[in-house]
C-alpha cells in the first residue's frame, strides 16, 4: 500500500508527447557543434534554415533502444538501486560556486577543504544514498575545476556521485578516472553525467560533445532540461512541459545515434523566472508541475527519471528553506523519482550549506518512510484482541510491537520530538552544526589506497599536464 503521486492522465501524457514531436519536426534543434549536428543529420535528420528538424520515425526508433533499466552501483560494486523502478535516491545539489558557513549571513567562494569535508560528510548521512560534485572550489585552477571535483569524490567516498563536465577536453579524463577505480566502470556503473540542453531547443558545443562521449564510453548520462517559464520557455506551464520533453527528446536522439542502448536518465530543472527579479525559482509550484508532469510523459516509456527537488531559493537556512526543501522532498519521493538532485542547496542552485546537509537528510528520510507506505497486517485482529482484552489497552507490552516499531516507525534523528524539559533551549540549526562538528570529527570514509590510489593520481597528473599546468602527483 504506497501512494503514487501523478499529475497527467495517459492521454494527456501522450498529448505533450505528440506535440514534442510536432515541434522537433517543425522548429528543429540548433546544434553549436557542427560535428554533433552532423551525427543527427547522418541519422536521419534534416538541415533546414540553419536548424535540424527531427522525424517523428527518428525519435520513436531512438526511443526503442534506451535502456528502461539502470543497475547503479557504488565504488566497490554494490548495487544501491535500480533506475526506473522509482529508486528514490537522493544526492547534493551540484556545482554550487559559494558555500554558506554557520553563522553568516554572506556565503564565500569555497575551497578543497570545503569540497572534502562536504564529501565526508554526505558520507555519513544516510539520506543521502549518492555524492555529486557539489562544490566548485575557487582554489585550483579554472581549466580542471570539473575533474578535480571528481577526484575528491572518488577519492573519499563509495557512494555513486553525480557529476558533469565542464569542458569538452575533460571529460574523458573523468571517465578514466572512473576507470582507475573498476575497469567495469560501464558494466557496474557508479557514476552519471550531467548534460544539460540550452533551452530553448539548442545544445552548445560543450553538453553536446559530452553527450556523444558519454554515449560512445557507454556512462549513463543525466539528461536536464532547463525551461525558465516567461523567459527561456513559454509561460504556461503546458508549454514549457512540450519543451522540456522535446529538449529530453533531442538529447535521446544524439545519444542513440552514436550508440544504440546508450544509458539515459530522463531528468529536469524547470524554474520560474521572477518577472520583477529575474529570478530563477526552482522550488515554485508551476516548477514543481513541470517535474511531475514530466514524470509521467517519461512513464510512458519506462524511463529513468531525475529531477532538481529538496532544495531552496532561500538565501539562509531558514523556515523558507524548510518549508520549500521539505514539500519538494515530499513531491519527488512519492511521485517516484529515481535521482533526486538538490539536498544542501540555497539561492538558485548556487550556494551549499553543510547544516542544510544534514537536515535535508532528515526531510528526505521523513519523505522516503511516506513514500514507502506500509504492509497490510495479517494479525490485526488478533493484537487489538490482545492489547484490548490481555493489556488493557497497553500495545507497548506486546511482543507484536516489541517485533515491528523499528521497521515501521520512522523517528528523526535531530527534530524536535522531546519533552519541553530536555530541550535546553537549543534550535534546530545548532543541532545540526553539532552534527555537521561530530561527523567531521568522527567519521572517517573508505579512502582508496593502493593501486587505485596511485593510478587515480596518475590521471589526475595527466589532467594538469593536458592543460600545461604545474605537474601535480596528488592534491588533499
Amino acid at each position: 500500500m504506497k501512494p503514487n503521486l501523478s499529475l497527467l492522465s495517459r492521454d494527456e501524457a501522450e498529448e505533450i508527447h505528440s506535440e514534442a514531436l510536432r515541434v522537433l519536426g517543425t522548429v528543429g534543434v540548433f546544434f553549436e557543434d557542427k560535428s554533433v549536428e552532423e551525427i543527427v543529420v547522418k541519422a536521419g535528420g534534416a538541415r533546414k534554415d540553419g536548424r535540424v528538424v527531427l522525424p517523428e520515425s527518428l525519435v520513436e526508433d531512438s526511443l526503442k533502444t534506451v535502456p528502461r533499466r539502470i543497475r547503479l552501483y557504488d565504488r566497490e560494486g554494490n548495487l544501491v538501486g535500480v533506475l526506473g523502478e522509482g529508486a528514490r535516491i537522493f544526492d547534493p545539489g551540484s556545482a554550487a560556486i559559494r558555500i554558506l558557513d554557520y553563522g553568516s549571513s554572506e556565503p564565500r567562494n569555497p575551497t578543497l577543504i570545503d569540497l572534502k569535508n562536504l564529501v565526508t560528510l554526505v558520507d555519513a548521512l544516510p539520506g543521502l544514498r549518492a555524492q555529486s560534485t557539489a562544490l566548485v572550489p575557487s582554489d585550483v585552477p579554472v581549466e580542471v575545476r570539473d575533474a578535480v571535483r571528481l577526484y575528491v569524490v572518488l577519492k573519499y567516498s563509495t557512494k555513486p556521485v553525480v557529476t558533469g563536465a565542464f569542458t569538452v577536453e575533460n571529460l574523458p579524463l573523468m571517465v578514466d578516472m572512473l576507470a582507475s577505480i573498476r575497469e567495469d566502470y560501464a558494466e557496474k556503473p557508479f557514476a552519471i553525467f550531467d548534460v544539460c540542453p540550452t533551452p530553448p531547443l539548442s545544445w552548445s558545443t560543450v553538453t553536446s560533445r559530452n553527450l556523444v562521449d558519454l554515449a560512445r564510453l557507454n556512462v549513463p548520462a543525466e539528461l536536464i532540461s532547463m525551461p525558465g517559464l516567461g523567459a527561456t520557455s513559454p509561460v504556461t506551464i503546458y508549454g514549457a512541459l512540450v519543451q522540456h520533453h522535446a529538449e529530453n527528446l533531442s538529447g535521446i536522439v544524439i545519444s542513440q545515434a552514436v550508440r544504440p542502448g546508450a544509458p539515459i536518465i530522463y531528468g529536469g530543472s524547470p524554474t520560474m523566472i521572477h518577472p520583477y527579479y529575474g529570478t530563477a525559482s526552482i522550488t515554485s509550484p508551476e516548477a514543481v508541475l513541470i517535474s511531475l508532469g514530466y514524470r509521467d510523459v517519461a512513464r510512458l516509456f519506462d524511463l529513468p527519471t531525475h529531477t532538481y527537488m529538496a532544495l531552496s531559493d532561500s538565501k539562509l537556512v531558514d523556515y523558507q528553506a524548510g518549508a520549500e526543501t521539505t514539500y519538494t522532498a515530499v513531491v519527488a519521493a512519492m511521485a517516484g523519482f529515481d535521482i533526486v538532485s538538490g539536498a544542501g542547496m540555497l539561492e538558485y542552485e548556487s550556494v551549499q550549506s553543510l547544516e542544510k546537509l544534514v537536515l535535508d537528510s532528515e526531510a528526505i528520510l521523513v519523505a522516503d518512510r511516506l513514500a514507502r507506505g506500509f504492509e497490510k497486517d495479517n494479525i490485526a485482529l488478533q493484537v487489538l484482541g490482545e492489547g484490548v482484552l490481555d493489556k488493557r489497552g497497553n500495545f507497548l507490552a506486546l511482543k507484536h510491537t516489541r517485533q515491528n516499531y523499528r521497521k515501521e516507525i520512522y523517528i528523526p534523528s535531530i527534530w524536535d520530538l522531546e519533552p519541553r524539559t530536555k530541550t535546553k533551549g537549543v534550535s534546530l540549526l545548532e543541532k545540526a552544526h553539532a552534527k555537521v562538528q561530530e561527523i567531521l570529527a568522527k567519521h572517517t570514509p573508505k579512502g582508496l589506497e593502493g593501486d587505485q590510489l596511485e593510478r587515480l593520481d596518475n590521471v589526475l597528473a595527466r589532467l594538469y599536464e593536458l592543460h600545461n599546468l604545474k605537474p601535480v602527483k596528488s592534491i588533499i
